[in-house]
């Protein structure tokens, strides 16, 4: 009887330990910003236990079904565009940090030639079969997630020359490379989306 006990205070205690564990490390964002958890945790005598963090946004209201029908385009086209924006920044941010490691621009060249081949492989299949107003919100988001638009991407890695080339044929078709992401403008709904994504309650 004794050792079935003690079976289960062990038992008890490492069932303490995992979830003191996962209040820790698993913790609202405002939390980890505005409390000590460590301490708060290790010394209060009593159970802790944290609500979820819960973001709450305006609706603004959609009068008219032309207005309803602007919005949803906007939520199908953000839901499609969005995930490519994240990765292709990703893609950017880490052939940026690459080059600096080359020595020679030779080097740098032969590099960008290779990643360049293999991101037209990839992602030309995919992005051409885009939309026009997928294209111009893919720009935006790009800038917004890279902090840098998409002519001076092209600028860097390809030359002046290859960004004004696109650029031109860009704007022939209603896009500007040039576009930049205003999250208090122009730009408030789809920031409003792109939190919504992070949150996952879109």
């Amino acid at each position: 009887m004794k050792k079935l006990v003690c079976i289960l205070f062990v038992f008890f205690l490492l069932s303490a330990g995992q979830q003191l564990f996962a209040q820790k490390f698993k913790l609202p964002k405002y939390y980890q910003l505005f409390l000590n958890i460590d301490s708060l945790i290790d010394n209060t005598p009593d159970a802790v236990i944290f609500f979820p963090e819960v973001n709450v946004y305006p609706q603004a209201e959609r009068k008219t079904k032309r207005d309803r029908n602007r919005y949803d385009k906007l939520v199908r086209n953000f839901i499609k565009v969005y995930p490519y924006a994240l990765e292709i920044s990703s893609v950017y941010k880490n052939i940026d940090d690459t080059l600096s490691m080359f020595a020679t621009d030779e080097a740098r060249k032969k590099y960008l030639n290779v990643r360049e081949k293999q991101i037209m492989d990839y992602y030309k299949p995919k992005l051409k079969k885009f939309t026009l107003s997928q294209g111009i919100l893919l720009v935006k988001l790009m800038d917004r997630e890279s902090g840098t638009t998409a002519y001076q991407i092209v600028d860097e890695l390809r030359g002046t020359v290859t960004a004004v080339f696109w650029q031109t044929f860009a704007l022939m078709f209603g896009n500007s490379l040039k576009t930049e992401y205003d999250a208090f403008g122009d730009d408030k709904e789809i920031e409003y989306l792109v939190r919504r994504y992070h949150d996952g309650t879109l």
